[in-house]
């Protein structure tokens, strides 16, 4: 059997358009790449962490040609779409009875979207564009509905990315036709490409610390009525969190203004600020957030 290998990592940027890369989505579930030789296949993921026993629905791996390694996604659906908490429920999952129930129930795909050997022959060296090919064809071979190609998108980035997004996507993926694969390192062949923008925010709650606050949760109404959207803990200055520790202290209430079930101390809806946000959870609730600035100074 074939080692375990280190995935290859992407580096972060802006949409652009060139003809030497191809966009595909970027899947948002748990990273893992695989193996099989001689009927028995083996799955791990960023760190050569054994995902081994966690996915009894993957048993169509066996089927890979024997000494063939692919790199992919694993991703539960709900929908139509990608649902990150769903995967992450099933990949905590220890106990054999409890994985063999959620494999019926919540049954997660693995997203093919690279082959790093085929048959005990290293492709890695070859470009991404030839590795592709390879891939493609494996996949349809085995044709079974666990497995799935990630296909190339066409189109201008803005309008894939909107598109994609719009689907239920965190972003797209942007790879060099000729890129190599390699392993553990993060090169600039291939991108990661999120939607960003600056929400404006109301303050309803904030988790203390020495400095005066640690975090911020916060609401927004960019999606219909006032909702929680997430916690800030980025972008805040050490002299910020003391004045906002101040601040905020007086201005709590009892309760949040609207639902939320984290743990903090809840303050009075009246102090606002900007937040940098890349992708949505599909629930309501934003990941990946960090503190622009007030849009009114505490008092």
């Amino acid at each position: 059997m074939i080692q375990p290998i280190l995935p290859m990592l992407a580096t972060s940027a802006q949409p652009f358009d060139s003809d030497e890369y191809f966009f595909e989505v970027k899947w948002d579930g748990v990273r893992a790449l695989a193996a099989a030789d001689q009927g028995q296949w083996r799955l791990w993921g960023r760190q050569l962490a054994s995902y081994d026993g966690r996915y009894p629905e993957l048993e169509v791996l066996r089927r890979l040609p024997a000494g063939t390694v692919v790199d992919g996604e694993l991703v539960v659906f709900q929908d139509g779409r990608p649902d990150l908490h769903a995967i992450l429920r099933r990949h905590q999952l220890v106990h054999p009875t409890r994985i063999r129930h959620a494999s019926a129930q919540v049954p997660v795909h693995y997203l093919l979207f690279d082959i790093l050997y085929h048959r005990g022959r290293s492709l890695m060296q070859e470009p991404w564009q030839r590795r592709r090919a390879v891939l493609a064809d494996v996949v349809a071979t085995i044709d079974d509905r666990q497995l799935a190609f990630s296909a190339a998108l066409a189109g201008p980035s803005q309008d894939v990315l909107a598109r994609v997004v719009a689907q239920g996507h965190e972003g797209i993926m942007a790879k060099h036709r000729s890129s190599r694969y390699l392993p553990g390192q993060r090169s600039a062949t291939w991108r990661k490409i999120k939607p960003v923008q600056v929400l404006p925010c109301v303050i309803i709650g904030y988790t203390p610390s020495a400095q005066g606050i640690g975090s911020l949760l916060v609401a927004s109404a960019h999606q219909g009525p006032l909702r929680y959207v997430g916690r800030v803990s980025t972008g805040l200055g050490e002299q910020l969190k003391r004045d906002l520790g101040e601040s905020l202290a007086r201005r709590r209430r009892p309760q949040p203004v609207v639902d939320c079930r984290r743990s903090a101390l809840w303050v009075e809806p009246n102090l606002y600020c900007q937040v940098r946000l890349l992708t949505g959870s599909g629930r309501g609730q934003l990941r990946s957030l960090c503190f622009v600035g007030l849009l009114k100074t505490p008092t």
